[in-house]
């Protein structure tokens, strides 16, 4: 893989306001050409975070409501074609391509190809990712589009540790990174080659979303009820406890833990909210079914790396806990990704240390604010 060198940086994010300024920096920032529509107009506003490192880019996009639509005209007249990576960290998403349609929540994640058409609806306030990657960033992408876009992706720990490592990317300004750009930006393509390739894999089933969205949506029903049990969302969902617990083992989570991180997202969130900016941790953690604030507090810096008072301080506004992300992966530290793809597809990547790897890049870059 070449050496990368960043070409722009943009360390505070960039400031939209009104819907036509955000449809001139989508036509020049984003690397195909669609269609943006909204509701607003000069009430629009959105945030951008972003960095080119050559043919790929990574963007964090704070937003109001929008519409993307890519169209057959634009499939025809591109002169490239591109990989776009889409994990949503608030907000609704919903993705549409190839015939399939999803809708993520917050922590989802989803892909698209540029050279089809597709549609992304992005919603109450949508705050997201972007990595943009070509083709061959992925190892037998021709094979795997097909299969993996327009679906919301049911492997979480190996794409939560993508994006955190790419958030490592992100969240370091200026020069001086470019040495360790590359070596991450490889790190993110095998987690997510490995990620996808699993998913496409003979045998392999992937895990009922829209029965996952409605236990999410019952329990941020009743997010305030610390009672709220894996066999009451069995019942909501009108399916057997034995059931329920399939049902998550295919996501590799268990029922309580699932309800336990639905939890912690939403008063993760709260805690920064300007509406809460007056009310202590513990009435916030109250709100969101939390009872002891000992085991609470244990529990969120466990989950997210910072106790719930450093989190709510502005200048960790934007951090994310690389090391507990990248820590998830049970591909970080073993051969898994080998056997996914195939040595004839892996070359001569040094898989064998992954999240050593990663972390070692990451802590040398944080060095250098």
């Amino acid at each position: 893989m070449r050496t990368v060198t960043i070409e722009h940086s943009s360390e505070a994010g960039q400031q939209i306001r009104g819907f036509r300024a955000w449809q001139d920096f989508s036509k020049t920032n984003i690397p195909w050409s669609a269609e943006i529509s909204g509701e607003k107009d000069g009430e629009f506003r959105a945030n951008v975070k972003s960095r080119l490192f050559g043919d790929r880019s990574l963007s964090m996009i704070n937003a109001d409501d929008y519409r993307v639509i890519r169209t057959e005209h634009g499939v025809r007249t591109a002169e490239a074609r591109y990989i776009a990576v889409m994990w949503l960290r608030d907000g609704t998403m919903s993705v549409e391509q190839d015939g399939r349609s999803s809708r993520l929540l917050a922590g989802m994640a989803a892909i698209c190809d540029s050279g089809r058409p597709f549609r992304v609806w992005n919603t109450h306030d949508v705050r997201k990712i972007m990595l943009t990657l070509p083709y061959t960033a992925v190892p037998g992408w021709d094979r795997l589009s097909q299969k993996v876009c327009g679906i919301a992706l049911p492997e979480r720990t190996i794409m939560s540790a993508a994006l955190a490592a790419s958030l490592a990317l992100l969240d370091e300004p200026g020069t001086p990174v470019a040495d360790s750009a590359d070596p991450i930006l490889q790190a993110v393509q095998w987690m997510l080659s490995a990620s996808l390739h699993q998913l496409v894999a003979p045998g392999k089933r992937a895990p009922s979303r829209p029965k996952l969205d409605l236990a999410h949506q019952h329990i941020l029903s009743h997010i305030d009820d610390p009672a709220l049990s894996p066999d009451e969302l069995a019942c909501a969902l009108h399916v057997s406890r034995r059931k329920l617990y399939q049902l998550f083992k295919e996501r590799q989570i268990t029922p309580s833990r699932f309800i336990r991180d639905v939890r912690l997202d939403a008063v993760a969130q709260a805690l920064r909210s300007t509406r809460n900016a007056q009310r202590s941790i513990l009435e916030i953690a109250l709100d969101y079914g939390f009872s002891d604030s000992a085991s609470f507090c244990r529990t969120f810096k466990a989950t997210f790396g910072l106790s719930p008072s450093a989190w709510r301080r502005p200048e960790n506004t934007d951090r994310i806990s690389v090391e507990h992300l990248i820590g998830e992966s049970k591909y970080a530290n073993d051969s898994t990704f080998a056997r996914l793809i195939g040595p004839e597809e892996r070359g001569d990547l040094p898989f064998a240390n992954l999240k050593g790897h990663v972390l070692d890049r990451y802590k040398a870059a944080q060095s250098l604010r």
